[in-house]
């Protein structure tokens, strides 16, 4: 029996097979597809089992059977459709989430950094004014995109200005505060560019879905709304 080398802590295993991942979820589907079939199948030959066994099969019996079928089917698919809607909203909400939480991690550093500037650069009027605005206000919400872009844009402009002055006050360039206010924004900059990026994906997919039909009808009886999306030129 051949043995596998072993997993230390840490390690990621891999599996590594003939199959790529587009074959094996194609041949998941087609083998849950059969199985729906045969149950199927087998309700309609239940439902026919069950009218006929009081000898008394009439055509009302018949066309009842016969519409079982298709009335399962439509109910099953609905379900699914519905499952799928659900999923789609989750990624979007989880997306939002995401965002969120860096935002709220961003909003928090604008008050270690006024304490911080303020003594030194309290005739930067520009700029203690962009940072007690930025301060003051609450933490940009993703439920709405426009306000984020807003607010993301303001941070940019307050630390582009902040990046300009600093050059004149060589003991706040080393200064431990400033250095990790910088060092946090350019990190989360690149981390919410991906996340971003997701949400877009999410909320166009998602948005699609509940726009089209069948899920259209489903997403007005269950109140499924649209969420709103970054422009294409947001910052």
């Amino acid at each position: 029996m051949p043995l596998a080398p072993a997993l230390r802590p840490g390690d990621t295993a891999y599996v590594v097979g003939h199959f790529n991942r587009e074959h094996r979820v194609l041949n998941r589907g087609a083998r849950s597809f059969v199985s729906i079939a045969a149950s199927l199948g087998l309700f309609l030959f239940t439902a026919t089992s069950l009218l006929a066994a009081d000898g008394r099969f009439s055509p009302d019996n018949l066309l009842l059977s016969a519409l079982m079928v298709p009335l399962v089917l439509c109910l099953y698919l609905g379900v699914l459709h519905y499952n799928d809607m659900v999923f789609l909203k989750n990624r979007v909400n989880r997306a939002r989430a995401n965002i969120d939480t860096i935002l709220q991690q961003r909003h928090d550093l604008w008050p270690m950094l006024e304490n911080t500037v303020k003594a030194a650069m309290a005739h930067e009027k520009q700029l203690m004014t962009h940072i007690a605005s930025l301060r003051a206000e609450p933490p940009a919400s993703m439920e709405s995109a426009a306000n984020v872009e807003r607010t993301l844009a303001r941070e940019q402009a307050a630390t582009q200005v902040l990046k300009a002055r600093i050059e004149d006050y060589p003991e706040m360039k080393n200064h431990e505060v400033v250095g990790r206010f910088m060092a946090i924004m350019a990190d989360t900059e690149s981390y919410l560019a991906l996340l971003r990026n997701s949400y877009t994906d999410s909320a166009m997919i998602y948005n699609t879905r509940i726009q089209t039909l069948p899920d259209l009808l489903l997403a007005w009886l269950f109140r499924f709304r649209p969420v709103s999306q970054f422009s294409k030129d947001g910052s």
